[in-house]
């Protein structure tokens, strides 16, 4: 699969307020995010023995790897998010700095851009849990219906 970057032109008609709300936007999805990689730590531990049973633990140790990164990554997105925010005042200031305010602004195209590969590579990672943990589980129906 082919991975574009987008070149997101838009910015340079967005107000101070329409880049503030889509950092908390951001900041809302990290914060699910983070409450999501909770439910997937318990899921594949409540689901260890058919992941043993069916010989998954080396896929499952992987994800398990990835998701750690995963938390990583979003901590460190979250906290630069977080910093963007607080230096909106260079929008708000009422003097025209346009270098200040043009910096301001590329930093936020350039967060878009982070927040959104982070977020495609998160819900596929999203995916191939769900997978696995699936495959598990119908390999474990399975062997109760031979029995």
């Amino acid at each position: 699969m082919k991975n574009e970057v987008n070149n997101f032109r838009y910015l340079e008609w967005k107000t101070p307020e329409e880049m503030h709300f889509s950092s908390l936007e951001w900041i809302s999805e990290l914060n699910f995010i983070n409450d999501e990689h909770s439910f997937f730590e318990d899921m594949l531990k409540e689901y260890t023995l058919p992941i043993i049973e069916f010989h998954l633990t080396e896929k499952v140790t992987d994800l398990i790897k990835k998701l750690s990164t995963t938390t990583s990554t979003a901590s460190n997105l979250h906290k630069d998010i977080q910093d963007h925010i607080n230096g909106l005042e260079v929008m708000l200031d009422g003097k025209d700095n346009i270098k200040k305010e043009t910096q301001y602004k590329e930093a936020h195209r350039n967060l878009l851009t982070e927040f959104f590969k982070f977020s495609r590579n998160y819900n596929r990672l999203k995916k191939e849990i769900f997978k696995t943990v699936s495959e598990a589980l119908k390999h474990q129906k399975q062997k109760r219906l031979l029995q």
